[in-house]
């Protein structure tokens, strides 16, 4: 028995929390949003995707943020995506370099917490030296 991939990663959003929801991660980090089955259309929330990446938001009431769980998405210019977000109004930390991938730490509009890679290997050297990466 082997596990072959992920499917879907699930987070939990606030009820009447889907208009902030497509802000974050259709306007923001570029997912776009799916149809979802018939049998659950009419439940708040959405199913996103983009690349081979899928991800459900789903209500949660009440409501607890999942700070300690959470996606980690590869993205290709970590630079100018940590730029968005912060022109957005969002904090994005830089995290230490892990097992080769530059990281930063944001949040979306709910507390749920959202990791961010680029692998090392991708950064342009004269980025390197102007953000000191």
């Amino acid at each position: 028995m082997t596990i072959l991939s992920l499917q879907h990663f699930n987070l939990p959003i606030a009820p009447d929390g889907d208009k902030l929801a497509r802000e974050f991660y259709v306007d923001l980090l570029g997912f776009e949003e799916i149809e979802r089955p018939e049998s659950i259309r009419h439940r708040s929330g959405g199913w996103f995707s983009v690349g081979s990446v899928n991800l459900h938001l789903t209500v949660q009431d009440p409501f607890v943020a999942n700070k300690v769980g959470h996606p980690a998405f590869v993205v290709d210019d970590i630079i100018k995506l940590t730029q968005h977000l912060r022109d957005a109004g969002y904090e994005v930390s830089e995290d230490p370099t892990f097992i080769g991938f530059l990281r930063r730490t944001t949040y979306d509009p709910f507390g749920n917490r959202v990791e961010l890679m680029q692998p090392e290997d991708m950064v342009q050297p004269e980025d390197m030296v102007q953000h000191k990466l």
